[in-house]
C-alpha cells in the first residue's frame, strides 16, 4: 500500500511539474483564457542555446506567448513571432505549434555578457514585431508587422492585438532566475474579451490582473495553470484543451541534406575539402556532422541534377 501511495504522489508531482498550455472560456461565453507553465521548456532553449539570463528571459516570455497563442490554432497550424531590435539583443525567434511543441532562438550583442542590465525592457530598444500565423485554409501565411511599443513582448503583442486583429487582450508573461542566471520559473497568461462583452466588464478585469502577485509566485509553490486561473479569475469557466509543451525542433540531418543539394557540385567539393562538415540547427542549436559517404552522396546528387 505504501508503494501505492509513493507512486500515486509522484505521478502527481510529475504532472504538476509537467509544461502545459491550458485554453478555458467563462461560463458565461465573455472570457476566453489560455495560461501557461513552461519552465521546463524556457530552461531548455537557455541551455541549448547558452544563453545569459537577459536573453534567456526575453526568449522564454516569447516562448510563453507562441505557446499560448498557437493554442487557439488547430493541430499543426503554427505561429511565429519575430522580434528585431535595436539594442543588445537584435533578434527573438519563438516558433509554437498547436500540438504543444516549441522552439526558438535570441541573437544578441557579445556586450550582453558583461553589461549590467537594469531594465529588460531596454534590450531591444526600438524595432518590430512581426506575427506569422500559418492555417490550414489559407493559401499564404497571414502576417502582421507593429512597431515595438515597450519591449518587454506583452505590452507589444497587447499592441498587436488591438491593431491587428481588434481583440481587446490583457498579457501576463512571467520568468525567474536562480543565484546562477538559470530560468528558474516561467509562465504566462492571455486573456480576450468575445464580442459582446461591455468595455466595464473588459476594465474590471484588466484592473483585477494589474494587481495580482506575479506569476512566478504560484508557480513556486507548484500551483498548475488551472490552479492559478482559479485562484485569479473572478468567474466560472469551462476547460476547453490541456495541452503538455515541449521543446522540439524538427530538424534532421536529411533535412540539412536536402538543403545542401541544392548547392553547386563544386560548393560541395570545397566544403569538404575544407573540412565544413558540421551543420548547426539555428532554431535548437542541434549539431549534425557530415562524413565521406554524405558528401559522396551529395555529390553525385548534384551532379545528377546538373545533367
Amino acid at each position: 500500500m505504501d508503494k501505492k501511495i509513493k507512486d500515486s504522489e509522484k505521478l502527481i508531482k510529475e504532472f504538476k511539474n509537467r509544461d502545459r498550455v491550458i485554453k478555458v472560456l467563462s461560463k458565461d461565453g465573455k472570457f476566453r483564457v489560455t495560461a501557461i507553465k513552461n519552465t521546463n521548456t524556457a530552461l531548455t532553449a537557455q541551455k541549448r542555446h547558452n544563453l545569459p539570463y537577459p536573453a534567456a528571459f526575453l526568449l522564454a516570455r516569447a516562448l510563453s506567448a507562441a505557446s499560448m497563442m498557437a493554442s487557439f490554432l488547430k493541430g499543426e497550424e503554427r505561429v511565429t513571432i519575430e522580434i528585431e531590435g535595436k539594442g543588445l539583443v537584435n533578434f527573438i525567434y519563438a516558433e509554437a505549434l498547436q500540438v504543444g511543441e516549441v522552439r526558438g532562438f535570441t541573437e544578441f550583442s557579445q556586450e550582453l555578457l558583461t553589461k549590467d542590465i537594469s531594465d529588460f525592457s531596454e534590450l531591444l530598444s526600438i524595432g518590430l514585431l512581426r506575427v506569422v500565423r500559418i492555417l490550414y485554409n489559407k493559401k499564404e501565411p497571414i502576417t502582421s508587422v507593429i512597431p515595438l511599443q515597450k519591449g518587454d513582448i506583452q505590452t507589444d503583442l497587447a499592441y498587436y492585438y488591438s491593431q491587428s486583429e481588434q481583440i481587446p487582450t490583457a498579457i501576463i508573461l512571467d520568468a525567474d532566475f536562480d543565484d546562477n542566471g538559470l530560468i528558474k520559473q516561467s509562465g504566462g497568461i492571455f486573456l480576450q474579451a468575445m464580442p459582446g462583452t461591455s468595455e466595464k466588464e473588459i476594465k474590471d478585469i484588466y484592473n483585477l490582473l494589474k494587481n495580482i502577485p506575479p506569476l512566478t509566485e504560484y508557480l513556486d509553490k507548484e500551483s498548475t495553470p488551472n490552479h492559478i486561473l482559479k485562484d485569479i479569475l473572478p468567474f466560472d469557466y469551462d476547460l476547453i484543451a490541456s495541452t503538455p509543451i515541449d521543446f522540439y525542433c524538427r530538424c534532421s540531418k536529411d533535412s540539412f541534406m536536402s538543403k545542401l543539394v541544392t548547392l553547386k557540385t563544386s560548393e560541395i567539393e570545397q566544403m569538404q575539402k575544407e573540412g565544413n562538415n558540421e551543420l548547426v540547427c539555428r532554431y535548437c542549436n542541434a549539431k549534425y556532422y557530415l562524413n565521406d559517404n554524405d558528401f559522396k552522396k551529395l555529390i553525385e546528387e548534384t551532379k545528377a541534377k546538373r545533367n
